[in-house]
């Protein structure tokens, strides 16, 4: 017979364990000497090999108990297929993880220097964007419940893949007075293999934009839309009425948008 320290050697576990299992009924030495020491046979090398495999699986010890207490494999399959499908789902998610992080790091086109409140056209490639409802009331809160249920279906992680995101609002020539009450839905850009669920997909079409960097404010908002209104009429440049708010950063600190946001209207051909 081996005592305990050599056949937790033997069946690569530790003491300690061997004890806690024999405390919980679930594997009992052989023999447990007068002086209280436990001995154990070659033989239960292969029960108990059994039950750490299936502890390193994940089953708490109430089940182990019951299965190696029953016979025939529909007990154990069953709990193995529970396992399974925890796996698998663990593994969905870590593919997730990796192709945002895999999104975020190779976003390599460096930032641009924000200069503020100096309206300027710029060409844009086509995008893809994910969009959430439309807005009714535009309210703070509405725009709190717009925002945790868009990024609930789409998935939160996307928030650090630092594709573009924002808003589109309905604001026809860049009515700063309108903007307030404006009709508005969120963006988040998406890539080709985005699984985006129920919700809508939209393009922001390539071509030239006129656009304006500004604070995420009501005020300092409503002045920038008034400036380009006013480079609008100079330069006699026609706009589609679909304003794009694009956030700056990653980090949203107030109505679901970045400090710094760019106001944008697609010039007409």
């Amino acid at each position: 017979m081996l005592t305990i320290q050599k056949f937790a050697k033997l069946a690569g576990t530790t003491r300690r364990t061997l004890i806690f299992y024999d405390e919980k009924d679930l594997f009992k030495p052989k023999k447990v000497a007068e002086n209280g020491y436990r001995y154990y046979d070659y033989d239960q090398l292969y029960p108990v090999t059994f039950i750490l495999e299936l502890r390193h699986l994940g089953l708490p010890i109430s089940e182990i108990k019951l299965l190696t207490q029953t016979t025939g494999h529909a007990p154990l399959n069953a709990e193995l297929k529970k396992i399974l499908s925890q796996i698998n789902q663990q593994l969905d998610n870590l593919t997730i993880l990796r192709e945002t992080l895999n999104d975020r790091f190779n976003q390599s086109v460096p930032p641009e220097p924000v200069i503020k409140n100096r309206p300027f056209i710029q060409s844009e490639s086509v995008n893809h964007f994910c969009r959430s409802r439309q807005s009714v009331a535009c309210t703070e809160a509405e725009i709190a419940e717009i925002y945790a249920d868009f990024y609930a279906q789409l998935g939160r992680l996307k928030l650090v893949d630092q594709q573009d995101s924002g808003f589109l609002t309905q604001l026809p020539h860049s009515d700063a007075n309108g903007y307030p009450t404006a009709s508005f839905c969120i963006l988040k850009a998406v890539g080709p293999r985005t699984d985006t669920g129920d919700l809508p997909l939209i393009e922001k079409p390539a071509g030239k934009y006129v656009s304006i960097d500004t604070t995420n404010d009501i005020k300092n908002i409503c002045i920038a839309l008034r400036q380009l209104a006013d480079y609008l009429k100079k330069n006699k440049l026609p706009i589609n009425g679909q304003l794009w708010q694009m956030n700056l950063d990653e980090n949203f600190t107030s109505k679901g948008a970045s400090p710094l946001v760019r106001l944008q209207y697609q010039l007409q051909n």
